[in-house]
């Protein structure tokens, strides 16, 4: 069986780039099949964020969707089409040349015209994000009625371009809910949990850990704010924040304003996140938006304790508030500054969903996860022949 993965790039340190690197090697290790990868937007001089086995097959076609990202909306509408265009020709030759059996898109650029696109392969779509990802991603970054209204649009056409594939997998229950909504297709198959520490986290170090790329979408500037509150009560605590992005300068002169530079530390991103789990006691979410969240995961097998925002749709997927973290309302700094100031008051608390977080964790298995994407791999490739 012949599969080929749809991807951005994988120069990136995100959730997304690590859970496909993850599946991509496991079905090479431990498969007969080809496995092909297409990127659109890697930057051809930088290396891959994560290892992948040598007889995966990585086609960079550097169309750099990106580079319009700050043009007129005019200009980037034109620029976004002929790139959309020369794309779909491109995709449509290497499927047709390897004789593809199974395109999974992971909804980059391509989800657009995968439906329609004429090849003799079975089109999977695979979403990390919430329905409505593409209005949050607006909104996160831009303000006003027109901006709302493209977002509106950009949803509708994700759920039009969805309905046309054979199979589409989200990775949450209330992502699933959303989705049969509007097509029958949908199957729910979730991140797996990529660590299996030997030991975890004694949670006796005063560091709280937050990961992910520094951008709108996380909320750390409202984490910031929380903080202020946090070290005003226990100033020998630190948070440290994994991650890089286009926020950087902003969020390092927000943490100087506030004049918190020796408790809020951006860490950048490091290549043993795994160790830094473990030094830390407390896991802290405070995005805008999620899928199903790696760092969280991650976080959980380390052993520690949540505290995040009860944003769509990731977070009550894995965290029963008051089992294994706590759950708070979306944007309420201050519930978020409270909650954490809990767990540093309560080590017997933190162990207690420290070990929940951890049993929570195995339900997520990489061999239990991929064998849900190989039964329906198999499924769907017999059903073409």
């Amino acid at each position: 069986m012949k599969l080929l993965y749809c991807i951005p790039a994988l120069h990136n340190t995100g959730g997304m780039e690590r859970v496909m690197s993850i599946k991509a090697n496991f079905l090479a290790d431990l498969t007969d099949y080809e496995i092909y990868i297409v990127t659109t937007d890697h930057r051809l001089n930088q290396e891959l964020s994560y290892p992948l086995n040598p007889r995966i097959k990585v086609i960079h076609l550097d169309l750099d969707f990106e580079a319009h990202f700050k043009s007129t909306l005019i200009s980037k509408t034109i620029s976004h089409h002929r790139k959309l265009w020369s794309y779909k020709k491109q995709l449509k030759a290497i499927i047709d040349e390897n004789q593809i059996d199974i395109c999974i898109s992971l909804c980059g650029k391509e989800i657009d015209f995968f439906g329609n696109l004429n090849v003799n392969c079975i089109r999977v779509g695979e979403i990390h994000f919430s329905i409505n990802n593409r209005s949050q991603f607006l909104s996160a970054r831009k303000r006003g009625l027109l901006w709302k209204a493209l977002g509106a649009l950009r949803t509708y056409q994700l759920i039009q371009s969805a309905k046309k594939l054979d199979t589409f997998v989200v990775l949450t229950k209330e992502d699933e809910k959303q989705w049969l909504m509007y097509s029958k297709n949908v199957l729910r198959i979730p991140n797996p949990a990529v660590f299996n520490p030997l030991s975890t986290s004694k949670l006796n170090n005063k560091n709280v850990i937050a990961v992910g790329r520094l951008s709108p979408q996380k909320g750390y500037d409202m984490l910031i704010d929380a903080w202020s509150k946090v070290c005003q009560i226990y100033p020998d605590w630190k948070l440290e924040i994994y991650g890089d992005g286009e926020l950087k300068e902003v969020l390092s002169k927000k943490i100087s304003d506030s004049r918190m530079d020796n408790c809020v530390k951006l860490c950048g991103v490091v290549s043993d996140i795994q160790d830094k789990y473990l030094e830390s006691s407390i896991f802290v979410l405070s995005s805008l938006y999620e899928g199903l969240p790696m760092a969280m995961i991650e976080a959980m097998t380390c052993g520690l304790p949540i505290v995040a925002f009860d944003c769509e749709y990731g977070p009550r997927e894995l965290v029963t508030n008051e089992y294994n973290g706590f759950l708070v309302e979306p944007q309420d700094v201050n519930s978020l500054a409270d909650k954490i100031i809990q767990l540093i008051d309560n080590a017997d608390l933190r162990t207690t969903f420290g070990g929940n977080s951890i049993q929570k964790s195995k339900e997520l298995a990489v061999d239990k996860i991929m064998n849900d994407w190989i039964a329906l791999f198999e499924k769907l490739y017999n059903l073409k022949k």
